[in-house]
Order: structure tokens, then sequence, then C-alpha cells
């Protein structure tokens, strides 16, 4: 057990600072509205971590108490509830972000907060490549149960495949967004206007459904489907990846459909524009909506074998 010793930033509480969970409470009333159910939900999972940790070590938490040692033992509290690494990346960063905020707002921080540096690990993302895309795209569904909902989740799917936006954008595209062979979308998240050339298969699909693309679905139910319909295509790949969870690497082999959601879409239109070759990254970053080629690269999943045939005709390689 490794929590006993934590119990050494006990504190009164000092005047310049405010409880640590009062100040995000604050924050997310001011910015919920203005963001996803997600966004709630992943600050509303800090809280109660943050009250859980205080409760149990017995230790009052304020702006001010939020110090690289702080953050060094509220991480191994989160490997001890069994949490994956990726996650406590992502809440250690925006509980540093919040406190930088504090910071801004006059309240009384400790500037050891971002001395603490967690790094993502690769995640077990997969990606399909255009053969994969056309091979769902022509799979004519043979099970007569529900085959027009499933026929309108591929659909919507292959739309993502191709254009490279968010299920939030994707997922909400009228035939006012195809323009002159074109897919306008003002993304939901960014707030960024990207414009795609529209691919032949997304055409054929506005044509389809006479422009009404298939949308409405709730991600969760969306993402459901989605996986029955991949095992049905035949999607059976074995995939083995790795991953940290409570402190521990775990190993895991999975088929390729129960790895694939609503996100892989996106994945895939970025990874099969950058190995065409022929584009140059900032003009895939146009097109993706991308700011960074930090956060673009995050998308770009490749194989050994894939790297090796995408440079294979370079002229390194030839006498």
């Amino acid at each position: 057990m490794r929590k006993d010793y934590i119990n050494h930033f006990r504190q009164e509480r000092p005047l310049e600072g405010i409880f640590f969970v009062d100040f995000i409470r604050e924050v997310l009333e001011k910015r919920s509205r203005r963001k996803s159910e997600h966004y709630a939900a992943v600050y509303d999972a800090i809280i109660k971590h943050i009250e859980s940790f205080s409760e149990e070590f017995d230790c009052d938490i304020f702006t001010n108490s939020v110090t690289s040692e702080f953050l060094d033992d509220f991480i191994i509290y989160l490997e001890d509830q069994g949490l994956r690494h990726n996650t406590i990346v992502g809440y250690i960063q925006k509980i540093q972000s919040l406190v930088r905020r504090a910071s801004q707002y006059n309240y009384a921080v400790d500037v050891t907060y971002d001395e603490i540096n967690l790094r993502e690990e690769p995640t077990n993302a997969v990606f399909l490549s255009m053969n994969e895309i056309t091979r769902i795209y022509y799979y004519k569904f043979v099970k007569q149960y529900r085959r027009k909902a499933k026929e309108r989740i591929r659909d919507l799917f292959v739309i993502g495949c191709l254009t490279a936006l968010r299920y939030s954008d994707y997922s909400t595209l009228t035939e006012s967004n195809l323009q002159k062979g074109f897919i306008v979308k003002r993304t939901k998240k960014t707030n960024v206007d990207v414009k795609v050339p529209a691919h032949d298969y997304v055409k054929e699909i506005f044509a389809k459904y006479n422009g009404v693309v298939p949308g409405g679905l709730c991600i969760q139910y969306f993402n459901k489907y989605l996986k029955i319909i991949m095992k049905e295509v035949g999607l059976t790949d074995e995939v083995t990846y790795s991953y940290t969870q409570g402190g521990r690497l775990v190993t895991v082999t999975r088929e390729k459909w129960e790895l694939i959601s609503s996100h892989t879409a996106r994945r895939s239109a970025a990874t099969n524009m950058y190995l065409t070759g022929r584009m140059k990254t900032l003009e895939i970053m146009k097109l993706t909506g991308h700011r960074s080629e930090q956060n673009f690269f995050r998308y770009i999943r490749l194989t050994s074998d894939d790297t090796a045939r995408a440079i294979s005709g370079d002229m390194f390689f030839r006498k």
C-alpha cells in the first residue's frame, strides 16, 4: 500500500486561497453552458476524486495546496483507484490549467504546480485503410434485422472516414454543407471553418438520401451498432496493444471491430490523407482543422509496415 505517507500538506486555511473544488465549480458554472456534456462530466469526475482524496487523507485542498508534491501523491492515489495512465494525464493537465486560471484570478497558488510533466502513452486507436473503407461502403447487409438502420449508420460513418470531421460535425451535415463539390462546415468543438473536397462516395451518399444525411443518433447508440456492423463486415484481424492501468502495464489482444468507434473515422481520414504522400502536412491540417502539428500527429496511426511502404519510393532508397 502506498497511501499511508500522504499527509504532509495539511495546513491552516490560507488567507488568499479558496477551496480548490469550489474554484473548479465556479469555472464549470461559467463555461459548461458553452461546452458539451462530456466536458462537464470530466470536471465532475476530477472534483469527486479530489474530494475522496481529501477525505481519505484528512487534508483540505486549496488553490495554493496544489503543489508538485500534492500532484505526485494525487497521481499515486489515482493509480491506486485503477485509472488508466492517459486518463490520469488528462486529469493532471486539467488541474494544472485550473491552477493557472486561479492565478489569473488573483487567488494564491504554489508555483511548483507546473513542475509535473506527464506524457500520454500511445493509444490503441486503430485506423481503416482505403481498401477497408471501400469494403465497408459496398458491403451488402444480408440479414434483414435492422438492415436499413445499419445502412444509415454505415453511410454516416463512411462520410466521417472521408471528411476527417468529428462525429459532432459529420452527424449534423445537411444539404447546405455540400457546396460545389466541397463539404463546408464550421466545426462545433473548435469553431473553425473547414472546407474538404467531397469524395465520390460522399456525393453518392448525399444523393442516396436526397441531401438529408442520416443523423440525430446519440453517440452511444451509434458506437454500439457500429461495432456490430464492423463485425458483420468481417474486420476481425487481431490487434495487440498495451496500456498502463493502476500503475501496471497491461497487454491485451482484441479483434479490430471491437476497437472501432465514431472517432476512428476522423483518424482514418487524417492517416489516409497523410499516406498518399501527395499532401503536405499543413494542407491536411487545413482540412482537419488542427491548429498544431503536435495535435495533428496524434491522429496519425501508422504501423512500421505502413511507414515502410510510404517511404519505399523515396530517392534515398535508390542508386
